[in-house]
C-alpha cells in the first residue's frame, strides 16, 4: 500500500468519525428540543450553530449554514399525527410561509364571521342549522352556503366550523373578497364558539396549506348584547381571551393591543357599559383595544372606548362619523318577512361609498350569518317543496356574486395572502 493511499484512508476515517459525531450532536439536540415542549427562538446563535451547522456537516449540505441569520421569528414543536413520530419543527410562526408579524393598517376591511355551525360528519350532531328546521328535510335559513357549486347537497354543504377543508374554502373566498380581518362571534368560555375559535387560530391558520396566512382574527363579544356582564365577568372573559388567544400571531392587534368588538343592547345604552368596559380593561393594564357598538349620544359619552362600530345589517349601509361604515347584502330572518331585499346594484353602490369614505372600520355585515340572510359567502336561495328544501327557481342571483363585487371594488390586500 502506497503512502499516499494510506494517508487517504486515514483521512476518510477521520471524516467518517466527524460525520458520526455531528449526527449524534444533532440527534441529541433534537430530542432535547422535543422534550422541552416549548418554543425556542430561531435566531439564537446556539440553536443555529448546533442544529444547522452541525446537521449540515453531517449531511454534507453547506447550504444549511445559518450563522448569517437567515431565520427570523421562532421555531416550535408542533403535534401532528400525520408526521413521523407525531411531531414536526415549524420555523417561523405562520406555517404557511406568511409574514407572521403583519398587521393591517387603517382603514380596516373586516367582516363578521360566525363559528357556531356543526354537522354530524365532523361533530356527531347538528348545531344552528337545525334551530328552526327538521334535518335533513329543511334547514334554518332562506339561503344556504354553496361550497360545491356542482351539486345541491345540504347534508354535505351545511358545514361545520371545525372542519378544516371547509375553513380553507372560506378563507380562500375571504381573500378573494379582500377581507383583512374576520370578527368571530364569541359567546363565552367553554362554548362551542370558544372551541371553534381555538381550532382556527391555534391550528387551522398555521397549517402549511392554509391559503390565506395573512388573514387576522378578532372577536365579537356577544354577551353584552343580552345583559350587562359585571366587571368581574368581563375581567374573567378578557383574561381567558388574552391567555388563550391574543399572543397568537394571527390575532388582530392595533398598536400591539389585541382588538375585540363588543355587541350592545337597547337596555344599556349608554347605561353602565362604558364604565364597566373601561374598568375591566384597566384591571388588565389597558391591554385591549375594544370597539363598542354605537348608541344615541355615543360620541360625547364618557369614558370613551378605543373606537366605535355599528352592527345593523337590516339596513343596506350606514356611517358613523369617521369611526365606521358598514354594508349589507340583505336581511331575511327565518320566520319573518324579508326586511332588506338583495339587490346587487344597490350593494355595489354601497360598497363603493364605503371604500371612498373616511371611516376607520369598513365592515361587511356579514360573511356567513345564514340564519339572518346576511351572508356574502357564496350560497343559494332555497324554498321548501313538498316538505324538502330545494333551490328556489325564482330566487335572486347569488353564488359568488357578492364576493365578486367586493373583489372588484375593495383595494388589494395590503401584503397579499402571506404565502
Amino acid at each position: 500500500m502506497t503512502e499516499r493511499r494510506k494517508n487517504y484512508i486515514e483521512w476518510l476515517k477521520e471524516q467518517d468519525s466527524r460525520t458520526r459525531l455531528a449526527i449524534i450532536i444533532s440527534v441529541v439536540f433534537i430530542l432535547l428540543f422535543f422534550a422541552a415542549g416549548f418554543t425556542l427562538p430561531s435566531n439564537n446563535p446556539i440553536f443555529k450553530r448546533l442544529f444547522f451547522k452541525e446537521l449540515g456537516r453531517a449531511k454534507g449540505l453547506g447550504s444549511l449554514e445559518a450563522e448569517a441569520g437567515s431565520l427570523t421569528g421562532s421555531a416550535a414543536v408542533i403535534d401532528d399525527v400525520n408526521t413521523s413520530g407525531g411531531k414536526y419543527v415549524r420555523y417561523g410562526d405562520s406555517g404557511g410561509g406568511g409574514v407572521t408579524s403583519f398587521q393591517p393598517t387603517a382603514p380596516y376591511y373586516a367582516t363578521f364571521f360566525y363559528i357556531w355551525y356543526k354537522n354530524p360528519n365532523t361533530d356527531t350532531s347538528w348545531s344552528y342549522w337545525s334551530d328552526q328546521g327538521n334535518p335533513p328535510s329543511t334547514w334554518f335559513s332562506h339561503y344556504l352556503p354553496d361550497p360545491n357549486p356542482s351539486a345541491f347537497d345540504p347534508t354535505q354543504e351545511l358545514y361545520s366550523a371545525n372542519n378544516y377543508e371547509n375553513f380553507k374554502w372560506q378563507v380562500g373566498k375571504m381573500a378573494e373578497a379582500r377581507q383583512e380581518v374576520a370578527i368571530a362571534s364569541w359567546w363565552g368560555q367553554g362554548t362551542k364558539e370558544d372551541t371553534a375559535f381555538n381550532n382556527i387560530i391555534t391550528d387551522f391558520m398555521g397549517r402549511s396549506d392554509n391559503p390565506y396566512p395573512n388573514l387576522r382574527w378578532s372577536m365579537y363579544y356577544e354577551d353584552e348584547g343580552f345583559g350587562d356582564p359585571s366587571v368581574a365577568t368581563l375581567v374573567s372573559d378578557l383574561t381567558h381571551i388574552k391567555n388563550a388567544f391574543t399572543n397568537n400571531p394571527y390575532y388582530f392587534k392595533i398598536d400591539g393591543k389585541p382588538v375585540i368588538f363588543v355587541y350592545g343592547n337597547t337596555t344599556d345604552e349608554p347605561g353602565t357599559i362604558l364604565q364597566r368596559w373601561s374598568d375591566a380593561n384597566a384591571q388588565l393594564g389597558n391591554a385591549f383595544y375594544y370597539v363598542l357598538k354605537v348608541f344615541g349620544g355615543y360620541a360625547t359619552s364618557s369614558p370613551q372606548p378605543s373606537s366605535w362600530h355599528q352592527y345593523a345589517p337590516a339596513s343596506r349601509s350606514g356611517q358613523h362619523g369617521s369611526y365606521s361604515y358598514y354594508v349589507s347584502p340583505g336581511f331575511w330572518l327565518d320566520g319573518q318577512a324579508e326586511r332588506l331585499a338583495r339587490n346587487a346594484a344597490d350593494f355595489e353602490n354601497a360598497v363603493k361609498s364605503m371604500v371612498n369614505s373616511n371611516a376607520t372600520w369598513k365592515l361587511t355585515q356579514t360573511w356567513n350569518e345564514w340564519g339572518e340572510g346576511t351572508s356574502v359567502e357564496p350560497g343559494q336561495q332555497v324554498v321548501i317543496v313538498n316538505g324538502i328544501d330545494a333551490i328556489d327557481p325564482n330566487g335572486t342571483p347569488f353564488g359568488n356574486l357578492y364576493v365578486d363585487i367586493l373583489n372588484r371594488n375593495l383595494p388589494p390586500l395590503e401584503q397579499g395572502l402571506g404565502r
